[in-house]
C-alpha cells in the first residue's frame, strides 16, 4: 500500500508541473566557479595602472533558493538569500592572491525567475562582499567593502532538467552561468579596480582550494564563519535497501578538506529538510545520520554493512528494519541497523575517532524506503574545532 501511494504521487507531482505545481520549494546549493573558463584582471593607480591578470579563481558563493511553484506551467517566481562567499584567485607580480569573502552580518539577498515551458530565466543578487590581496594584508590595508548588483542569466532550466534533478535527487548542474563583477579596492593607498569574468555552476560539495592559495585568504573566510556546507541526497542512504528500492549513495565528505583530524572535534548541525514523498514541495523530514569510515568505498545496496571501513564514534542510532515478504502474509523482518552510525538529526558534537579520514551523511527515513523521497534543500554544515 505504502509503494502504491508514493507512485500515485509521483504521478501527480509530475502532473502538477503542467498545472498547479507542488508548493514552496528550497534548492540549498554551492554555486561554483569554473577554473578553466574563469578570469579575471586587476588594474591599480598605486603602479601607474598597471593590469594584472588574475587567474587560478576558485570556490563560489552558498545559495538558497525558494520557488513557489504553484504557479506552474506560468512562471515561477522566488527568492535567492547568498549565506556564504569564498572566492580566490592568484594575480601576476606583487598583487599576489585576491581574496573575496561574504561581509559579516550583512545581507546578500536577491529574487529568481523561471519559465520552466520556456526554458530560460534569469536572478539578479546584491551582493555585499569584502575584498583584497596579499600585498594589501602585508601592508596593513584594510579590506574593502563592495556592494554589487550581478545578473545571471539561467538559460536550460526546463521541465526536462526539473523532472531529472527530481529523479536523481540531485540539483547539480541546474543553474549553469555565468557573470561579470567588478569591485573597487584599495592598493598601497591608491585605487585600484578588479574585473572578474566567471563561468559557474552549482553543486552540493563545497569549494575545496589550492594548498599555496588558501592559506592567505582562510582568515578572511572565517569572518563569515568556520562551518562549511554540504548538500545531502534527500534519496541517499549508506543502509540495506529493500528489495523494492533504488536509492542514491550517501554524500560522503573528506575529512581533511576541513582541517579535521584524528581527536579534532567536530560539530555537525543538519539544515534544512526532505520529503518522503516524491514532490516538488518542501516536506518536514528531519532524520539524518552519519557514519565515519577510514575509506570512502561504499558497497552495493543490497548488502548491510555497506561501509567497509566504518568506524564506530561512541555513539549510535537505530534505523528501521522493512518486511520482506514471499506471499503475504508470510513475510520476515530484514533489520538494516549497523553499529557505527550516529543522529545527527538535532545536531552532533564528536571527536573524529582514529583512523577516520571520511563521513558519510544520509537521510534515515521511517518508512525504510529512500529512492522516492525528494528535497534539495537538505545537507550538514561542519566546523572542525567548534
Amino acid at each position: 500500500m505504502m509503494t502504491r501511494m508514493r507512485a500515485v504521487t509521483l504521478i501527480a507531482c509530475v502532473a502538477a508541473l503542467m498545472s498547479t505545481g507542488c508548493g514552496r520549494f528550497t534548492i540549498r546549493s554551492w554555486v561554483k566557479v569554473i577554473p578553466a573558463t574563469s578570469g579575471g584582471t586587476l588594474t591599480t593607480d598605486a603602479l601607474a595602472g598597471a593590469v594584472f591578470h588574475i587567474d587560478r579563481l576558485q570556490g563560489g558563493f552558498l545559495g538558497t533558493i525558494v520557488l513557489d511553484t504553484r504557479t506552474l506551467p506560468g512562471p515561477v517566481n522566488g527568492t535567492v538569500s547568498v549565506d556564504d562567499v569564498r572566492i580566490l584567485g592568484a594575480a601576476e607580480g606583487v598583487i599576489n592572491t585576491i581574496c573575496i569573502w561574504k561581509a559579516p552580518n550583512v545581507v546578500s539577498d536577491g529574487t529568481i525567475n523561471l519559465d520552466i515551458l520556456g526554458g530560460s530565466g534569469s536572478t539578479t543578487i546584491d551582493l555585499n562582499v569584502r575584498a583584497t590581496a596579499y600585498i594589501a594584508d602585508l601592508l596593513g590595508v584594510p579590506p574593502a567593502d563592495i556592494s554589487q548588483s550581478a545578473t545571471f542569466p539561467l538559460n536550460g532550466v526546463g521541465i526536462a532538467q526539473l523532472l531529472n534533478a527530481a529523479v536523481t535527487g540531485s540539483a547539480d548542474g541546474l543553474f549553469a552561468t555565468s557573470a561579470e563583477f567588478v569591485g573597487n579596492t584599495v592598493i598601497l593607498d591608491a585605487p585600484a579596480t578588479f574585473t572578474l569574468h566567471l563561468d559557474v555552476t552549482n553543486d552540493s560539495v563545497a569549494p575545496v582550494f589550492d594548498a599555496d592559495l588558501y592559506p592567505k585568504c582562510q582568515p578572511h573566510f572565517a569572518e563569515a564563519g568556520f562551518d562549511l556546507f554540504y548538500g545531502v541526497n534527500s534519496k541517499g542512504s549508506y543502509l540495506l535497501a529493500n528489495g523494492i528500492d533504488h536509492p542514491k549513495p550517501p554524500t560522503i565528505i573528506k575529512l581533511a578538506d576541513l582541517g579535521a583530524t584524528p581527536g579534532t572535534p567536530l560539530k555537525i548541525t543538519r539544515v534544512g529538510t526532505w520529503n518522503e514523498l516524491t514532490e516538488l514541495r518542501d516536506g518536514n523530514e528531519t532524520k539524518v545520520g552519519a557514519v565515519f569510515s577510514s575509506t570512502n568505498e561504499i558497497k552495493k545496496d543490497n548488502q548491510r554493512n555497506r561501509i567497509p571501513g566504518a568506524i564506530d564514534a561512541g555513539t549510535n542510532v537505530t534505523t528501521v528494519a522493512y518486511l520482506k515478504c514471499l506471499i503475504f502474509p508470510i513475510c520476515t523482518t530484514v533489520p538494516t541497523d549497523i553499529a557505527q552510525d550516529f543522529a545527527v538529526t538535532n545536531g552532533a558534537t564528536l571527536t573524529v575517532p582514529a583512523g577516520a579520514q571520511y563521513l558519510f551523511v544520509a537521510p534515515l527515513s521511517d518508512a525504510g524506503i529512500w529512492g522516492d523521497n525528494s528535497g534539495f534543500g537538505l545537507g550538514v554544515s561542519l566546523e572542525a574545532n567548534p
